[in-house]
């Protein structure tokens, strides 16, 4: 230990007193209601080399422990005071950035002349250009689709604003007063960090600061590590789903966890190729990236408050992360729903636990968060108005002790809401309800959380709605010890008349005046009392179907066979199609290892 422990605990709250006041100027000073409102956006700050040291823990996004941003930080070479960088770019960045919609600002933070940590924040816009409002749709396949791609570039040069910069994102945007009265924002928070770093140094010195900082990120490591000590070693698996579409088989997840004494190693062997719609999650190949760690890192957090809250809490964390995967996809994959992997993601490593520590197993919640953006055009200006709706997630799984949350996830519960009457004065909408949704979660001792009914009435026509991350509307979220799993989701336009019609996943959808658009988000998972060793999942009649039609070993020889022999460029499509004539070749029965074989041999 370098520091005092006094010392260090001192400098540990002012570090957090930073990242949070850099989170509530972004708050109070943003323009778009999805930063005002829902908190989509983050803060921390980094070292020289790009670990998170601070982040959040009361305010905003805070999934930022495992930010790999060492790659956007060395982009931009050497750095003087004043400096200020932005980037949207997922490849360019090293998977700092996952997609384009997501902001990325950075300055240089200095104790005298020295360079002694980087501030860094990001904010969700609510539109960054592309082919549709909001940038995002799970049907686009070519990620300049998705919007402007902004590579790591001085927005901010040594105090000069780049105003070219400034206006080339307002041109490509169909929000520009909101994206630059967001940056704007950003900018605020950064230079908060600035000053209050500075006044820290001044008081404490920098060599006490990097002390502090090094001592913290120990810390947390070695606290991660006591933690996954009283695991018992081994390796546990999960396999879970994203559903697919019409045209794209369902995207599988497997995740083995292997515990091996103080680390943990995540191999993502046998999961899908990269896919052709936009849920590519792109993660830099970096092991303990914070889209793949994140619920370990919350389960570490639920174990033990006062562990610092820091990058150190992944260095335990190793994986393996096969490139072309849909967990570490090729450059330029699309990429704009990639929460939905990400909240996949956190299921299996919820599946894992309940493998691993079973009298702390808990079901799996909703597993996704929907949320809409509406367009329309303003009838006096004529302007193109995008605003962001409610995140929808569903119900929280059965916990030891306790039901499931209703109406929030432990995934998405950073989220806030957007207040009904903010929503109705945005956008052309009538809101007639928002509500449970009774008696949607899994049965057990300690039952599933509800999920939601929303309904928005279109008040004009020509309204969009961008639908993204409507999930389990097929595959139920799965119950744990004999509790039942919770009801799936649904999206509904115009229920209860002539022309209702399921959407499914929804997609886009014009709506025009007097349509209803009706989304009931999926119940949580049910907790049973069932002994460990009698079964440990009840994964709805859905899922279970599909694991007899395709076994895992016929789904791992189409996958390795893929990603082994395809070129990159065509994996995609490949997997795809190969896929779906296993699928027919198989008709009716079960698509064994011979059938894959046979696929595979006429086409490779």
């Amino acid at each position: 230990m370098r520091s005092s422990p006094v010392w260090l605990e001192i400098l540990a709250h002012r570090f957090s007193a930073v990242v949070e006041e850099m989170a509530e100027t972004i708050r109070r000073t943003s323009f778009s209601t999805f930063v005002k409102q829902t908190a989509d956006f983050g803060t921390c700050l980094v070292t020289p080399e790009g670990e998170l040291f601070a982040a959040p823990r009361r305010i905003s996004g805070n999934t930022m422990i495992g930010v790999p941003a060492g790659a956007a930080i060395r982009s931009l070479g050497e750095y003087r005071p004043g400096d200020v960088g932005i980037s949207n770019d997922p490849d360019s960045t090293g998977g700092l950035v996952t997609h384009l919609p997501d902001l990325w600002t950075w300055c240089p933070l200095y104790a005298g002349d020295e360079l002694i940590a980087f501030a860094l924040s990001f904010v969700h816009s609510s539109d960054i250009g592309g082919s549709v409002p909001s940038s995002i749709d799970w049907g686009l396949t070519d990620q300049h689709q998705e919007g402007l791609l902004i590579p790591p570039v001085r927005l901010i040069d040594d105090g000069r604003r780049n105003d070219a910069l400034f206006a080339l994102i307002a041109r490509n945007s169909r929000v520009p007063r909101e994206n630059i009265g967001d940056i704007e924002a950003q900018i605020a928070a950064l230079r908060t960090a600035q000053r209050r770093i500075g006044e820290i140094h001044e008081t404490f010195g920098a060599q006490a600061m990097k002390d502090a900082v090094a001592d913290l990120l120990d810390t947390a490591e070695s606290r991660a590590g006591d933690m996954l000590g009283e695991l018992a070693d081994g390796t546990y698996e999960f396999v879970d789903y994203l559903e697919g579409a019409a045209s794209v088989p369902p995207t599988r997840l497997r995740l083995a966890l292997t515990i091996s004494g103080r680390t943990a190693h995540l191999s993502f062997e046998g999961t899908s190729p990269q896919v052709v719609e936009a849920i590519n999650l792109h993660t830099g190949g970096e092991p303990g990236h914070y889209m793949l760690a994140f619920a370990l890192v919350n389960w570490f957090y639920s174990q033990d408050k006062s562990v610092p809250y820091n990058s150190g809490l992944v260095r335990p964390l190793t994986a393996t992360l096969p490139p072309g995967s849909v967990v570490n996809p090729h450059a330029g994959a699309t990429c704009g729903v990639r929460a939905a992997v990400f909240f996949r993601i956190m299921d299996c490593v919820l599946g894992c636990l309940a493998q691993a520590a079973p009298d702390a197993a808990m079901a799996a919640g909703a597993g996704a968060v929907a949320i809409a953006a509406i367009s329309h055009r303003d009838p006096v200006t004529g302007r193109r108005h995008v605003s962001v709706g409610q995140p929808l997630t569903g119900g929280s799984g059965g916990r030891p002790g306790l039901p499931g949350l209703r109406g929030t996830s432990y995934m998405g519960g950073w989220l806030r809401n957007v207040p009904n009457e903010v929503l109705e004065a945005e956008v052309p909408v009538l809101v007639e309800q928002y509500r449970y949704r009774r008696d949607s979660g899994g049965s057990g001792a300690f039952p599933g959380g509800d999920g939601l009914i929303v309904e928005l009435r279109s008040l004009d026509d020509n309204v969009t709605f961008a639908v993204r991350g409507l999930e389990r509307l097929v595959y139920q979220p799965w119950g744990v010890r004999g509790g039942g799993p919770g009801q799936r989701g649904r999206a509904t336009l115009n229920p209860g008349t002539p022309d209702e019609r399921d959407l499914g996943r929804v997609r886009t959808i014009t709506l025009n005046r007097g349509d209803v658009l009706r989304v009931e988000t999926p119940g949580g998972g049910g907790l049973g009392e069932r002994p460990p060793g009698e079964g440990l999942f009840t994964l709805g009649e859905a899922r279970e179907t599909h694991d007899r039609r395709w076994p895992g070993a016929s789904q791992r020889a189409l996958i390795d066979a893929v990603l082994g022999r395809v070129p990159p460029a065509r994996q995609a499509t490949t997997y795809r199609t190969l896929y779906l004539e296993a699928e027919r070749r198989a008709a009716d029965g079960v698509v064994t290892e011979e059938i894959v074989h046979a696929v595979l041999e006429g086409a490779l």
